[in-house]
């Protein structure tokens, strides 16, 4: 896991930097997101996603210490996919109160139902919220927490080209599209390698914020 101690920013550097990352990150997600239906949207996580999420964590608490830091590396970096899987963050995104209180039983089963289809390659079903004892199937969320785990034959028509659909197989959500080219590219590259190079904007934009106060 590349997510360390050492390896995230310092509030103070943080701070300066923060608007800019914002803004950076925002692009990044959109292009790392799809919607399927009209309920449910999947952001799929990366490394610079999680690494901004911990760092939000932290500056909103003004943690600085060790252990208020290990605490969220450890709560959030195994969402990090490691070259063998996609992970996603699903939002069931219902405006409407009381249709929400109405309909997010049966979303949430729904959630249990996501799966990617590869041509020539068996059904790849995700696993919901691996870190609850209940997988949430007995409180009812509208945020699950999703694993695509790719045998290597799959993973490895994904890095030839192969087309891929995401979809759901409950009977009463049973929405399905084709991944776009332009996304499933950027999921390719979680397949490359569990160790792949990350390009660290943080670094980056916290030298440009110093040099430009300095």
């Amino acid at each position: 896991m590349s997510i360390s101690r050492d390896s995230l920013m310092t509030l103070q550097a943080y701070s300066l930097s923060r608007r800019a990352q914002r803004q950076q990150m925002i692009s990044h997600r959109r292009r790392r997101s799809l919607t399927l239906g009209p309920c449910m949207r999947l952001q799929f996580e990366d490394e610079l996603t999680i690494r901004y999420q911990i760092q939000e964590v932290l500056h909103a608490g003004r943690a600085a210490h060790a252990e208020a830091i290990d605490d969220e590396i450890g709560t959030y970096a195994h969402l990090v996919p490691d070259g063998s899987n996609w992970k996603a963050t699903l939002q069931i995104e219902i405006p409407d109160a009381a249709e929400r209180g109405r309909a997010l039983p049966l979303l949430n089963e729904a959630a249990h139902r996501l799966y990617v289809d590869v041509e020539r390659q068996p059904r790849m079903f995700a696993l919901a919220n691996e870190d609850q004892p209940d997988g949430h199937r007995a409180r009812p969320s509208a945020v699950h927490f999703l694993r695509f785990q790719f045998p290597e034959s799959l993973r490895a028509a994904l890095l030839r080209g192969a087309t891929a659909t995401l979809g759901c197989a409950h009977d009463h959500y049973a929405f399905r599209r084709v991944i776009p080219p332009a996304t499933i590219e950027r999921l390719r590259r979680d397949l490359v390698l569990a160790t792949h190079r990350l390009d660290k904007p943080f670094e980056r934009a916290a030298e440009r914020t110093t040099d430009s106060t300095c």
